[in-house]
């Protein structure tokens, strides 16, 4: 958990937590493409970090 959290605190320094999943994903799309991850994990741990709801992870390998 403390891996995701980690990567949602980078999501969330990149994409800030007043923007939408939408608005997010067009802006994570570039980082998640340049670190090697998938931009749904990325949105997932995004949210994850913004709500502390493991819930959040759920059908997602990070």
């Amino acid at each position: 958990m403390a891996s995701a959290h980690a990567m949602g605190a980078l999501m969330l320094e990149v994409a800030p937590a007043y923007l939408s999943d939408t608005d997010a994903a067009d802006i994570l799309a570039l980082l998640c493409g340049q670190i090697g991850e998938d931009l749904d994990h990325g949105l997932a741990a995004r949210r994850y970090a913004l709500t502390g709801d493991r819930r959040a992870l759920h059908d997602t390998v990070l």
